[in-house]
């Protein structure tokens, strides 16, 4: 048993707030080798990372840049290995941007999830795990909770861009039979929180005494 190779796992997203999170998580509760793929163009930043990896075994973690926009050229597949787990975070996730500028956004996050699901039919991993969220459902009507399998109604394009990325990575379970696992995933709040996200900006503007906005409907107060 102690001479069995490591399992090796690729993380997207690991200089995001919660790929950052989930990568010293998984640094400090497995003895996985882990590739993470980082591009410096959206949210994510060096000093997430360096704070996921403080204290711990850089020496298990691989760094790549690579813009997942672009499939992988056959010398990044290399760096990158073998692969038993791949855990897809990355994505564009703001909704006011992605109502102000919608196309780019809804392009990059359909562009990034087949770059890493060809990837995925190529290296064949034992599990490919899709993080999504509980937004592609839409508003749920007061007494309503959502089950697996409800249907998909977004509400704005970040939520029909994350409903894109789901319908594709199920047409490749069933097509090419990359073993895909969808989470849908409902707001997260955390240390280093991108201070665009709502908790964060919430928190931001009650210390400063700023006059906080809500959107919402007459029935959602209850």
């Amino acid at each position: 048993m102690k001479n069995m190779p490591k399992k090796r796992c690729l993380i997207t997203g690991c200089s995001g707030f919660f790929g950052s999170h989930l990568l010293r998580h998984a640094l400090m509760n497995t003895d996985w080798e882990i590739v993470c793929i980082v591009s410096w163009k959206h949210k994510g930043t060096p000093e997430r990372l360096e704070g996921a990896l403080k204290d711990l075994d850089e020496n298990r973690v691989t760094i790549i840049r690579h813009d997942l926009e672009a499939p992988f050229t056959e010398q990044t597949k290399k760096r990158i290995g073998k692969i038993d787990y791949i855990l897809n975070i990355a994505s564009n996730s703001h909704v006011d941007r992605s109502i102000e500028d919608p196309r780019p956004f809804v392009i990059g996050n359909v562009e990034l999830v087949l770059t890493m699901l060809e990837f995925a039919r190529e290296v064949k991993p034992k599990l490919f795990l899709q993080f999504s969220t509980d937004e592609v459902y839409g508003p749920a009507p007061k007494g309503i909770d959502y089950k697996e399998g409800s249907p998909i109604k977004p509400s704005n394009p970040y939520s029909g861009s994350k409903a894109a990325q789901e319908a594709i990575a199920f047409s490749y379970w069933r097509t090419y039979d990359v073993p895909v696992i969808i989470t849908n995933t409902m707001n997260l709040i955390g240390q280093t929180q991108d201070a665009e996200k709502y908790p964060a900006k919430l928190i931001r503007k009650i210390y400063n005494g700023e006059i906080v906005t809500i959107h919402g409907k007459p029935d959602d107060i209850g």
